[in-house]
Formats: structure tokens, C-alpha cells, sequence
């Protein structure tokens, strides 16, 4: 099933996996933050088929500010209602990311989907702006072989020169990004992209809008209701962040969800079939391991290899979901007796699986989206708190905040809360041991909106939609007639 690859701020400029990049569409660079009503007219979706489902797409200005310099063109895929006598409009999905594609993901998510909101909504996903079909970021001018690359750089450096190494990194990264995709990268933040998410509303021939956002797709879903609320007539948003929190908070708090749920593995992995079994303390052997990797990476096929930055994405790449866990145990395991092949491939994984552009535009949305200040020294002063509560995962949280603090453009988002005021009620969805969302960031969410409804399920895996039968009872009833869940309902299946 899909889920979101990278939680919120998290991933690195320092990936080395790069795509194929295009030039952009236009040349123009104030940020929008505007909400000014875009003088483009809106025209309805012209469906085609592509494979089993129906593509097309939306045509919106690149700057909101200035709607007649220029305009980009958000890709939509659709599986039409199956019932469509009892057809009630579209239901909008935004799986996460940020970086995500949402027509690949389409087809998983008909796969979980109940047969009665297949039946009775037309599910439709799109390609946030500058990703994959949707004018993409690119930060790289050719692609990389895998073959060709050694280890990722050390997204933790342990050094004041391997410090240095990172913030080179960066600033190199970044200035690559400026130069392939510049008169883009102002324009990618969830404030514009949720601007478009109203005028694919339009296009779709709906009244008000029937949103389901997962994860990252969650702070969409949340824009989207502050800047539109009368224009909501359902909303869930599922593995939830709070848009309210500062981009310090976020990452103190991600990363001790994160940590919670290595420390839930290592209890798991001790108690089973699990093939790591270390001596001693596991967060000690872990990071470990780490350190070794730094000195002597990995062997992995292909002339590759296995150091740091291919242990930590493979690390968060399982922490996603308890059924990932297994594959985490045997990686551990074959580089405990010298062999990188796993980690790479879960690395691999973690990196490519949102979309074809996925590490660049995720960096590219979340700088606009979480205002970092341009200190470095406040990065490095960061990992140290972060550490506190999270050694493993708390610096490289912290570490991944240096790529924005040297990012080209500035930030268009302002971290303030939500309460939407005007809107119907929406239904905030939390998972008490959610390692990349914090249950607490859906507790607070809920709260703030002026009706926001909290629906809380018992579980270690990243939205509970996926996993939870009654969750997705719950959601149904409230999609198809409003019903909402009596207060304080908790899920435990």
C-alpha cells in the first residue's frame, strides 16, 4: 500500500540520486503568497484514457500574485463513481510527501478504498506543482547510474569537517536547483498548491470540495480550509500536522515519535525471529554500526556502497509501518556481518518511491512550507537538543534543517493556527504511536479548528486509514452522509 516515503522536513538535499531535469515554464521570481481571486478562467477536465483509468489536466497561474505571467498545468488521474445513478461528486485524495505523485499512487489507493465510496465518489489524485507531470522540479541537468555513485553523504556529520562537507553539499545542491528550476522553485509551497487544489475543484464541477488528505496531505487539506472554508464539504485528514508549530518544534517532536517507534523494533527484534540480535544496548549498536560505515561503507552490488546516508533512509523507510520491520532486522543483520546490499535497496526505496522527481521537489516544498532561519550554527545547536530524547534520529532531523537554511527563496508559509473558521466539521485522524506524524500534532490540530472532530486509532503505523478497518468505517459514514464519530472515539482494531 502507498504510504508517505518522507515525513515532513525530513529528507536531505544531501541525496545523490537526482533525475533528468527541464527547464522551466517561466522566468519570473516574487513569491506568492497571495490569495488574489486569478483571473484565468477555469474549464472542466477533458478526461482520456490512460490504462484503466482517465487522465487530464488543470491549467493554473505559476504566480498567484500576478496570474497573467505565466501558467503551469497540474496533472489529474480519475477513477469514475461505479454506482453513478448514487454518484455525490469527486473525492480528492492527496497521499502525502511532499513530493508525492498522486497519479501514481491512484491505483493503491482504489486498493483500500471501500467499495462504497468507490461506488459512490469519483476518486480522483494530481500531481502537486513541481511534481513529476506537473512542471517539475529538477536540480540536476543529467541522471546519476546508480552505479555510478558511491555512498549518499553523511547526513549526520560527527565533525567540524564533515560539517563543512554538508553545508557544501547544500549550498552546491541548492545553487544546481536555482539554476535548472529557478523561476519554479518560489512557486512549489503548499500556499499556491493549495490554490490550485481550488480551481481543480472547479474544474471537476463541484460545488465544495470532498478532500481525504494522508500525511504531508494533511497541512494541504489545512491551507486549503483556512483559505476556503465555506468551500469545504468534507474533509479528512489522516496522519496529521499541525500547521500552528515552528520548524524547531517539528523536528524535536518528529524526531522523539520516530525514536519512540526504533525503540518499539528493538523490543520486537529482541523478542523474535528478528536476525539482528546485537550485544547490549541496540541503540548503542545501531549507531555503532553507523560510525563504522562512515570509516569502512558497505559493499553492495554494482559497485555501490552502504554508509551512513544509506543507513539512515533506510532506518525511516521502515519505520513507517510495523510490517516494514522485518525487512529493517535482516538489513541490520547483513551489514553486522559486512554486507550493504539491503540497506541499499531500502535507501533505494525510500528515495525514488513518491515519484520520479521525488527527493528534489520534497526539499523544494518543504523550505517554502517551514521557515528556517539561515544559521547554521542554530542547525548544529538544533541536533544537540534534538539528541537529547532522540540519538539516532534527532540529529538527522536537525541536520536535514541546514539544506533549507541555505535554500535560494524564501519561505511562503507562516507556521499559525488553523482554525477555519466558517467551515463544516473536519475530521482530524491521529495513531497513537504514528512515528513520522505525532499523535499530539493531531490532538492539537483538531483543537484548533473551529470544528475540528479528533478520531484517534491505537496503532505504530503512519496513517491509520491504511490499516484500520474501523477508521475506514468511520470515514466512509462521514464522506457519504456527515456522520461524524461521538467524541472521544478511539479505534483499536
Amino acid at each position: 500500500m502507498a504510504l508517505a516515503l518522507a515525513p515532513a522536513c525530513a529528507a536531505s538535499p544531501t541525496h545523490a540520486t537526482r533525475r533528468a531535469s527541464g527547464p522551466a515554464t517561466t522566468t519570473t521570481t516574487a513569491p506568492a503568497t497571495t490569495t488574489t481571486p486569478p483571473t484565468i478562467p477555469v474549464t472542466p477536465v477533458q478526461w482520456a484514457p490512460c490504462g484503466a483509468l482517465q487522465c487530464g489536466t488543470v491549467t493554473v497561474p505559476l504566480n498567484y500574485a500576478q496570474p497573467q505571467a505565466g501558467t503551469i498545468h497540474i496533472a489529474l488521474a480519475r477513477h469514475p463513481a461505479t454506482d453513478p445513478a448514487e454518484r455525490i461528486g469527486a473525492l480528492v485524495i492527496d497521499p502525502g510527501g511532499p513530493g508525492a505523485s498522486g497519479v501514481n499512487d491512484l491505483p493503491q489507493e482504489l486498493r483500500v478504498l471501500t467499495p462504497v465510496l468507490l461506488a459512490r465518489f469519483d476518486i480522483v489524485e494530481f500531481d502537486p506543482r513541481g511534481v513529476e507531470r506537473s512542471d517539475p522540479v529538477e536540480c540536476s541537468t543529467h541522471p546519476e547510474p546508480p552505479s555510478a555513485e558511491g555512498p549518499l553523504p553523511d547526513p549526520v556529520p560527527t565533525s567540524s569537517a564533515a560539517q563543512q562537507a554538508l553545508i557544501a553539499n547544500d549550498k552546491a545542491y541548492a545553487a544546481a536547483c536555482e539554476k535548472v528550476s529557478g523561476g519554479l522553485l518560489p512557486y512549489v509551497g503548499t500556499v499556491d498548491a493549495a490554490q490550485d487544489l481550488d480551481r481543480i475543484r472547479q474544474a471537476l464541477g463541484d460545488a465544495q470540495l470532498t478532500f481525504f488528505g494522508h500525511s504531508y496531505g494533511t497541512l494541504m487539506g489545512a491551507v486549503y480550509a483556512q483559505m476556503f472554508p465555506t468551500h469545504v464539504r468534507a474533509m479528512v485528514l489522516d496522519g496529521a500536522i499541525d500547521p500552528a508549530m515552528s520548524t524547531t518544534q517539528m523536528v524535536v517532536e518528529q524526531s522523539q515519535s520516530f525514536e519512540n517507534v526504533l525503540a518499539s523494533f528493538f523490543s520486537w527484534c529482541a523478542s523474535t525471529h528478528c536476525p539482528w540480535h546485537p550485544a547490549g544496548d541496540p541503540t548503542a549498536a545501531l549507531l555503532a554500526l553507523i560510525d563504522q560505515s562512515r570509516a569502512h561503507p558497505l559493499p553492495a552490488p554494482g559497485g555501490r556502497s552502504a554508509g551512513p546516508g544509506e543507513f539512515y533512509n533506510a532506518i525511516l523507510d521502515s519505520l513507517y509501518s510495523t510490517s516494514s520491520w522485518p525487512s529493517l532486522g535482516r538489513s541490520l543483520a547483513a551489514a553486522a556481518a559486512g554486507s550493504g546490499a539491503d540497506l541499499v535497496a531500502l535507501s533505494d526505496s525510500y528515495l525514488t518511491g513518491q515519484s520520479s522527481n521525488g527527493a528534489d521537489a520534497e526539499i523544494a516544498i518543504d523550505c517554502l512550507d517551514h521557515p528556517m532561519a539561515p544559521d547554521l550554527a542554530g542547525v548544529s545547536a538544533l541536533a544537540v537538543t534534538a539528541a537529547t530524547s532522540a540519538p539516532v534520529i534527532g540529529p538527522l532531523l536537525a541536520w536535514g534543517e541546514a539544506g533549507c537554511a541555505v535554500w535560494p527563496v524564501p519561505a511562503t508559509r507562516i507556521p499559525a493556527p488553523t482554525a477555519a473558521v466558517g467551515s463544516p466539521p473536519i475530521l482530524v485522524v491521529g495513531a497513537t504511536g504514528d512515528p513520522a506524524t505525532p499523535y499530539v500534532w493531531a490532538q492539537r490540530l483538531a483543537a484548533e479548528l473551529q470544528h475540528g472532530v479528533l478520531l484517534t486509532w491505537q496503532g505504530q503505523s503512519h496513517v491509520a486509514y491504511y490499516y484500520s478497518a474501523c477508521v475506514r468505517s468511520v470515514d466512509q459514514a462521514y464522506f457519504v452522509s456527515g456522520m461524524l464519530p461521538a467524541p472521544g472515539t478511539v479505534c483499536r482494531d
